[in-house]
């Protein structure tokens, strides 16, 4: 719902969920890592806000083609499950569009900053 993209965090793949999801799992954190963007990005077509109604764990490894990753996820603290949804916590720090909105705008300061740099040295080179 928010775009076509979603957004992967740098040392994803050596969080202790991350780790913890990989245990139950029974594969590599990178696996782990790439198994939870699965989710992610099904996630992002269904809600707006991480909750997701009349679904349960199973229902999300089901719809992300991941076995088990549903129930890992809860293992991990990062899918709740309610008596007639599935959540998932903190859905606004990552997902949605004012958290695309956020690291569009954070890459653009980089941009510009390192840009401002750039022509900092050149003017100094250049006297």
């Amino acid at each position: 719902m928010a775009g076509h993209w979603i957004e992967w965090e740098k040392g994803l793949v050596r969080k202790p969920e991350v780790m913890r999801i990989a245990r139950t799992l029974k594969c590599t954190p990178q696996h782990a890592a790439a198994c939870c963007m699965m989710v992610w990005e099904w996630a992002e077509d269904v809600t707006e806000n991480g909750v997701i109604p009349g679904v349960t764990a199973a229902d999300v490894s089901f719809a992300a083609g991941v076995e088990g990753i549903g129930e890992a996820l809860v293992g991990a603290g990062w899918l709740l499950v309610t008596e007639d949804s599935v959540v998932l916590p903190n859905w606004d720090r990552h997902n949605g569009e004012p958290s695309k909105r956020r690291a569009v705008d954070a890459l653009r300061k980089r941009v510009q900053r390192r840009e401002d740099r750039m022509r900092t040295l050149r003017g100094r080179m250049s006297s």
